[in-house]
């Protein structure tokens, strides 16, 4: 009988989060489920970790996840006026545009999103002690985006792997139509190979000797029917 694997499991749940993949200068998009670079980059928060630090491409190569989409929350686009003087583009020089534009920035509302994360035992351990204590304060992808709840859910031994996870983890947000006893249909995203019906390149892996340089993975995406509620 295989041995089930010791699994944290993180809530990432607020009004709202941003999780930026494909974001240029002044349109900063949010991909509709959480990067990879984000989560290591709020747990490298929790940390204590400055950016750039060779620590932080570590623990995103030394970390398996996956990511279950448990409410999708809705689409928001706000729209922010940028004035300098002057103003600079991404090279450093003054922009042929002027000195004024207009940034747009995407936001999901409302969303929730389970993680489950496999690592060795010593990262597991430093982890959950950054998360219970955390030396700067966490964010959703931006520093605008708050949790509402604490991100920490704990371990799980309850599963053989992620995708057994993925298919019987209990919904942590309250059910919508209580006098069901279905559960809910939830999209997922997995780094395990061939769990999903479709893959997709994502670069979002952060680079051990980049500035905020990332580079592409292999993502597995499905679909789990009536995933059953936590007990309310």
């Amino acid at each position: 009988m295989a041995e089930n694997k010791k699994l944290l499991v993180l809530c990432l749940e607020g009004a709202l989060q941003s999780w930026g993949e494909e974001s240029k200068w002044d349109i900063r998009d949010s991909s509709n489920m959480p990067t990879k670079s984000g989560i290591v980059g709020l747990l490298a928060c929790a940390m204590g970790l400055e950016r750039g630090e060779p620590e932080i491409a570590a623990m995103s190569a030394a970390i398996t996840l996956a990511v279950r989409e448990d409410r999708a929350g809705t689409r928001l686009l706000d729209f922010h006026t940028v004035t300098g003087a002057p103003l600079l583009n991404a090279s450093g020089k003054p922009r042929s545009s002027g000195n004024t534009f207009i940034s747009k920035r995407q936001y999901l509302q409302d969303a929730s999103f389970l993680v489950f994360i496999d690592c060795a035992d010593d990262w597991r351990e430093r982890m959950i002690q950054a998360l219970q204590h955390p030396k700067w304060c966490l964010y959703l992808g931006r520093k605008s985006c708050v949790p509402s709840r604490p991100v920490l859910i704990g371990v799980t031994e309850a599963y053989t792997d992620i995708p057994e996870a993925l298919q019987k983890y209990p919904i942590q947000t309250k059910r919508r139509h209580r006098n069901s006893d279905k559960g809910q249909t939830c999209r997922y995203a997995s780094e395990i190979a061939d769990t999903g019906d479709s893959t997709v390149s994502r670069s979002d892996v952060i680079l051990a000797d980049g500035y905020r340089q990332f580079t592409r993975r292999r993502v597995w995406r499905g679909v789990v029917k009536e995933v059953p509620y936590v007990s309310e």
